[in-house]
């Protein structure tokens, strides 16, 4: 087989695998917001495949390239697009319910807005062309790329459910690097003018293959859903021990729960409380998830924070207690991370549910 039919079949396979994996997840879970995103994200990569054919059109055979007309502006968009999808995939997978900041969103627009609109308002030949049209984005994407890889290892040691312990590693590793190199390599390290930047763009289709491929497999498998759909935190359930040794470890982290009340004590870990109930930190995390339904470990904790700290603001004894005091002695380090959290459960801030407010929409 000769080389260009080679790189096309690559393009081609790549293309198929993408469209199919967006159409499988987009059909299965039409109302889902990260089947959605991922529906786009391989809308974009079949995007990026077919303007690679027209970018690098040169150095590929006539009969072998497209022609994309007045669509690359389109296609362009598309495919610059996918580290800020993949950033915003991220965040809803990992963060278990939190706002996603509005300054992301914005610098995001911009980013959009140097990929296409802004070559049609730059004077021809002005210096500066490459530097606004090209690195400013790339390095955004960056950004973008560098955010989501944060969020995905942030939480990791407080994430209680196993299989998206294993989701972390794979946007990490695989999907992250991958990003990272499709944005800086091919649009700042390399010449854009040179054969070499094209055999880059074909190595990076293959990659993308491979993980098409890989999410196929997945996909076949069935466990999708539990990728797309990761758990939101619950409230706490009864304990319903499935066996001798569980329904004597729930006795044990109840007893430091409710006795010792050992969630107050500042910078708590799971490896600490692991040790404390006498458990390896894999089982804890099987039971907090299993048997109380928490999907992770810093939301459990500011179950048992929030709930006692609620009770102190509601005390007429303590209606004097300056909020941070209280914050402090339910194990909280700082007033910020204590208004965040409670605002996450109760609703409301601290000083408004002291205040005897109830929930509104504006306050959640």
């Amino acid at each position: 087989m000769s080389t260009p039919i080679l790189f096309l079949s690559l393009d081609v396979a790549t293309m198929v695998c993408a469209a199919l994996v967006g159409v499988r997840v987009l059909a299965s879970w039409p109302r889902l917001r990260t089947a959605q995103l991922v529906a786009l994200i391989a809308f974009d990569g079949v995007c990026d495949v077919v303007l690679g054919r027209y970018d690098y059109r040169y150095w590929i055979a006539a009969p072998y390239h497209f022609e994309v007309g007045a669509f690359e502006p389109f296609l362009n968009l598309a495919r610059n697009l996918t580290p800020g999808l993949f950033m915003i995939l991220s965040f809803l997978l990992f963060t278990d319910g939190r706002r996603f900041p509005r300054a992301l969103l914005a610098l995001l627009a911009v980013q959009m807005f140097l990929e296409e609109p802004v070559h049609w308002l730059l004077p021809a030949g002005w210096p500066f062309a490459q530097i606004v049209g090209e690195t400013a984005p790339a390095l955004l994407q960056t950004l973008f790329t560098g955010f989501a890889l944060y969020l995905t290892v942030a939480d990791w040691r407080s994430d209680l459910i196993e299989k998206r312990r294993r989701t972390r590693l794979l946007f990490s590793v695989a999907v992250g690097l991958d990003l990272i190199v499709s944005v800086l390599v091919p649009r700042v390290l390399i010449d854009p003018d040179t054969v070499a930047n094209y055999y880059t763009h074909t190595a990076l289709v293959a990659s993308h293959l491979a993980i098409w491929i890989f999410l196929l497999f997945q996909l076949a498998g069935g466990g999708f859903r539990a990728f797309l759909d990761p758990a939101r935190a619950p409230k706490p359930a009864p304990p319903k021990p499935a066996d001798p040794q569980t329904a004597a470890a729930l006795v044990r982290l109840n007893a430091l729960l409710e006795n010792e009340h050992i969630y107050r004590r500042p910078g708590l870990s799971l490896a600490d409380l692991a040790g404390r109930v006498g458990l390896p930190e894999y089982r804890l995390r099987a039971l907090i998830h299993e048997e109380l339904g928490y999907p992770n470990f810093n939301a459990f904790l500011h179950a048992y924070r929030i709930r006692e700290a609620a009770a102190q603001l509601r005390d007429p004894i303590l209606r004097r207690t300056p909020i941070l005091t209280i914050a402090l002695s339910v194990g909280y380090q700082s007033v910020n991370t204590f208004n965040r959290g409670f605002r996450e459960v109760m609703g409301m801030t601290p000083s408004a549910y002291r205040a005897g407010e109830k929930t509104t929409p504006e306050n959640e």
